[in-house]
């Protein structure tokens, strides 16, 4: 059972700032591509606009239906990958696959603001939703480019 003090420390302020970011849906009307991803854990749904230089992220649009862990997480994402290659972003998300399994994981700068995950790797059904924005962004480019 958990305790009270494991789900302060999942909600933490920190996480809850995150999330209220991404509380307005923010789409993109010229969006290179649109990805929407569901959690068949939990429910939290993502749906993704990008625009991009090749495999460069320039801008992020979204609307996020997830729980606070997914919104804070998408939020990061969000205000994070613009203007950096997607390969990096998607390594983000490996370590964050990482820290979410106990393992020991860094993130570089620009990507410290995912350690505030920490305390959900005893919470393994909300890991699908904090994971959700980088599984859009891997979808994303791996389809082929329109012609």
């Amino acid at each position: 059972m958990t305790g009270d003090a494991d789900l302060a420390a999942l909600y933490q302020d920190r996480v809850r700032h995150w999330a209220a970011r991404v509380r307005n849906d923010r789409r993109l009307s010229l969006a290179d591509l649109t990805v929407t991803k569901k959690s068949p854990i939990c429910g939290s749904a993502l749906t993704l606009d990008v625009r991009a230089q090749g495999r460069t992220i320039q801008e992020l649009g979204y609307r996020v239906r997830a729980c606070t862990l997914g919104m804070a997480s998408a939020a990061v994402v969000v205000a994070t990958a613009p203007g950096r290659p997607v390969e990096e972003t998607l390594a983000a998300g490996q370590r964050l696959r990482a820290l979410l399994a106990g393992e020991d994981a860094c993130f570089p700068p620009p990507w410290e603001a995912l350690e505030m995950f920490m305390a959900a790797r005893d919470f393994p059904t909300r890991h699908s939703s904090i994971l959700l924005p980088f599984e859009a962004l891997a979808e994303a480019f791996s389809a082929p480019t329109p012609a």
